[in-house]
């Protein structure tokens, strides 16, 4: 059953007005009863895919949580009227889970990113976490997967019992790799993105300061400015164009 409180739209994508102690006891609640469940985070970039493409908007939007991963979609929330709007950053959320996963005994997994990160991450969240259960980690190829290694890769899922997949492969894939496993797969699905090169150390964090600015996506435009740009750019002025037209109400979005 999708949790359809406090879930607000932003142009024609929802996203729920939560804080990340109900999202932890969501998805607590969700590993107790082993059922496929999966978790968007959302911001600016992701927003504007579900304007531009009704599978991508299909998928998010059927989403068991869709959370403001963004600071944009943050302020967004606050100014159509949620006060109790939290902005819950990718990193932060998937810090919080691993935490949850540490203290109840829960298993996690990483489903995509490359060999190189994942062997990263395991190493620096065992340091950190101890007595973690890292029960599963695959890097898919670059291709599009033939369906027998479909199957067994959701056999190779479903046996090592894990309670939350985090799944890495960027948006809009991830989000749509979830929405089509979403009766597949017998955990919490979390699309992180990004987060799996911060979890690596592969690339820093940005500067809380910036982050509260909501110009975390600078930072990372100074990183990458060739991947970046053109993307940061067109999304971003399209996305203040769009929610000036919804919040004036010029424009109505289905």
């Amino acid at each position: 059953m999708k949790i359809l409180n406090n879930r607000i739209k932003i142009i024609n994508y929802f996203i729920n007005s939560i804080s990340i102690e109900d999202v932890l006891k969501y998805i607590l609640n969700f590993s107790k009863k082993k059922k496929s469940k999966f978790i968007c985070l959302s911001n600016v970039h992701s927003c504007i895919e579900s304007f531009k493409d009704n599978k991508f908007k299909k998928a998010h939007n059927s989403a068991d949580l869709a959370l403001a991963d963004g600071r944009p979609i943050f302020w967004a929330l606050r100014l159509l009227g949620s006060k109790n709007a939290k902005h819950l950053p990718g990193y932060y959320v998937t810090e919080k889970l691993c935490e949850l996963a540490h203290r109840k005994k829960l298993n996690i997994g990483f489903y995509g990113s490359t060999d190189d990160n994942l062997n990263k991450i395991k190493i620096n969240l065992k340091k950190k976490y101890k007595k973690l259960k890292i029960k599963y980690v695959f890097s898919p190829p670059f291709r599009k997967l033939k369906n027998a290694e479909s199957k067994k890769i959701i056999l190779q899922i479903n046996k090592s019992k894990v309670d939350i997949l985090f799944v890495c492969l960027g948006c809009p894939k991830q989000e749509l790799w979830m929405y089509q496993h979403r009766n597949k797969l017998n955990c919490t699905m979390l699309g992180i993105g990004a987060v799996a090169d911060f979890l690596s150390g592969n690339k820093i964090l940005p500067n809380k300061f910036f982050e509260y600015l909501g110009l975390a996506w600078f930072i990372r435009l100074i990183t990458e400015p060739r991947r970046l740009f053109w993307r940061y750019f067109s999304t971003n002025f399209l996305f203040i164009f769009l929610f000036f037209l919804q919040i004036t109400g010029l424009k109505k979005f289905k």
